[in-house]
């Protein structure tokens, strides 16, 4: 049971610690991650044991709370709790010579305490919790460096394109406790749950894990530093989706599996040609992100889960590497623009080692770990029905995968860097520690892929054509990527396309134009769903600002009546009492007055303080509700 408290307490309370000291508070997000790591190794052993930890506690009526650490929320955790701590040392040096780091470290401990919560969760009333403040700190994260608009804008965009789709999570959930009668998470439930019921939750997923038309405020996110953007596209808040379907997978029908398979096959592919062409790396793996989630989507809604999990586990340590590398090619050039990033590799060997190996994993190339989960992906896709769509949907994407990698490394080895600031030598031996060590991990893992995930209930499928598929296409894809970046290349590509490629009528009616009609619809799509969400946030903020105005007023109102009344009374009294009862009076007056004026500090009108004040209150509550039950 300890574990378990450890697990979520440690980094929640970190949070709170921060917030009030605000002394050594890198240090103190360690303490909490490094807590939270002891008790999801804790809990991992036990899990080896055969122990199944159950903590029920208080809740609503009828509905208590659990935390359940079973096989799956268990390497979950450990998952989470490895990447996130290494992400931590990494974050040390990124951060030392940065601002706003109160807001960074607390928002991130907060993060990591909710993402564990998520995780461990045996209810869904809990899940939505925790779901709720994950969300409210990624809010936070992405606009670090809120004095930044870019910055601002895109934690806004994130966060009502987010809010947009989590109402799908509400009406699921409630439709889940209506059918089965209770909140608990079980393996195998009396009965499924209704097609509108799993399109709601579907719709969370899609705007948790950035799946298409959700994708692009993934892509808006890499304004905060890139600890966050780490930590947001490896083990933690896109993974949620994918946690919510694996949780809720029990409860879907087979025609629910093919609305799934059908979002997950037309994300890899849109997202995947998106991160081919994109000129800016950060922005490149922000793409890669929402493709790989779709793979992970695709696999569920082929009906094997094990592979979802599979690609879950060596993507968090593959992507979280990726970033932590793009990171320091960033701070030693910075920029994340390509045109600027030539020639950075051969300048930073060491980094373009650990980039370049997490990158050949994320292709597919054995032994690396994602061999073993993208070929179970392919199986997974060549033995659904339809296999025709699910397989050629994965292979597609694997090829974007090859080749967009393929073209990182080209650039990063090729052309010649210009940095535009002195470089940070300091900060390099703590971002190497965490770079090198998932780098290791991303390398080595695919001999303990396999048996984790059998520990957490389920199989990998295999299948040897699914692997020469994979292989070939991954070779292919990386030489594309690779020569792309070669000007002699470039040239006759240039001259063959400038000859109008004397194909089917011409290169312009053949790629340009259908080309440029599917991004005139896509882009108008995207506008219309944004000024939707925008009109909504308005419609929100603006209410909530006039509740805020409406309770301000009162309280003020309240206070001032007390204080007169307490005045007369004290005028009245004057004529009969004596002098010590007079100044009490006039002493309850003054306290009442201070308590107004601190009360309209509290009610500013300002959203997202409020929001914080909530949230943070939450958090405390929660925390002395478990500490009840050591």
């Amino acid at each position: 049971m300890i574990a378990l408290l450890l697990t979520i307490l440690g980094p929640l309370a970190a949070s709170i610690w921060i917030i009030a000291i605000r002394r050594k508070i890198a240090y103190v997000a360690l303490t909490g991650s490094l807590v939270s790591l002891t008790g999801s190794v804790l809990l991992f052993l036990y899990m080896i044991e055969g122990q199944i930890i159950s903590v029920t506690f208080a809740g609503l009526p009828d509905f208590p709370f659990r935390l359940e650490a079973t096989e799956l929320s268990v390497v979950l955790a450990l998952v989470v709790s490895i990447i996130t701590t290494f992400i931590f040392i990494y974050a040390i040096g990124y951060m030392a010579e940065e601002k706003g780091k109160l807001r960074f470290w607390s928002g991130i401990s907060l993060f990591l305490g909710a993402m564990q919560l998520l995780v461990l969760a045996g209810d869904w009333i809990l899940f939505v919790m925790a779901w709720e403040i994950m969300g409210f700190a990624s809010y936070l994260l992405i606009g670090t460096w809120y004095w930044k608009k870019e910055a601002g804008d895109a934690s806004t965009k994130a966060f009502l394109m987010n809010r947009v789709a989590d109402l799908g999570l509400y009406v699921g959930v409630f439709v889940i406790i209506l059918t089965s009668g209770t909140s608990q998470i079980v393996a195998e439930p009396m009965q499924g749950i209704s097609m509108a019921g799993a399109l709601a939750l579907l719709l969370a997923v899609m705007g948790k894990s950035a799946q298409v038309p959700f994708q692009s405020w993934l892509s808006a996110a890499m304004a905060g530093p890139t600890p966050v953007s780490a930590l947001l596209h490896s083990a933690t808040m896109v993974a949620a989706g994918i946690i919510l379907l694996l949780k809720a997978f029990p409860l879907f029908s087979p025609d629910a599996l093919i609305w799934i398979g059908a979002v997950g096959g037309v994300t890899i592919l849109l997202t995947g040609a998106t991160a081919v062409f994109s000129e800016d790396i950060k922005r490149m793996l922000a793409a890669s992100t929402s493709s790989q989630l779709g793979f992970m989507v695709l696999a569920v809604g082929a009906g094997y889960p094990g592979a979802a999990i599979a690609h879950l586990i060596a993507h968090a340590f593959m992507k979280s590497s990726l970033f932590l590398g793009a990171g320091i090619f960033q701070h030693e050039i910075g920029s994340t623009k390509y045109e600027k990033l030539g020639a950075t590799g051969r300048n930073l060997t060491l980094t373009f080692s650990g980039f370049a190996i997490a990158g050949l994993a994320l292709a597919g190339i054995p032994p690396l770990i994602g061999f073993w989960s993208k070929d179970a992906i392919l199986t997974a896709g060549l033995q659904a029905n339809p296999a025709a769509w699910y397989f050629t949907a994965a292979l597609a994407g694997a090829f974007f995968t090859a080749v967009y990698m393929g073209r990182a490394f080209g650039i990063l080895w090729k052309g010649n860097a210009r940095p535009d600031k002195k470089s940070r030598q300091r900060s390099l031996p703590w971002m190497h520690t965490g770079l090198l060590t998932l780098v290791t991990v991303a390398a080595t893992g695919g001999i303990f892929l396999e048996p984790l995930i059998e520990k957490a209930g389920f199989s990998i499928p295999k299948e040897t054509l699914a692997m020469i598929s994979g292989l070939v296409v991954a070779a292919a894809g990386l030489v594309v990527g690779w020569f792309a970046t070669a000007p002699a290349f470039k040239k006759r590509i240039w001259m063959f396309f400038k000859d109008n490629y004397p194909v089917a009528g011409g290169y312009n009616r053949v790629l340009v134009q259908p080309i440029l009609v599917l991004a005139k619809g896509f882009n108008a799509l995207e506008n219309s769903l944004l000024q939707a969400v925008f009109g909504i946030g308005i419609a929100f903020l603006a209410i909530a600002r006039w509740l805020a105005e409406v309770i301000d007023r009162a309280t003020a109102y309240v206070i001032d009546w007390i204080g007169i009344f307490n005045l007369n009374i004290a005028r009245m009294s004057s004529f009969t009492d004596d002098k010590g009862i007079v100044e009490g009076i006039a002493g309850l007056v003054d306290s009442v007055q201070h308590l107004g004026h601190y009360g309209r500090k509290i009610q500013s009108g300002l959203v997202h303080r409020e929001l914080a004040w909530s949230v943070y209150g939450m958090v405390f509550a929660f925390i002395i509700i478990l500490l009840t039950y050591l």
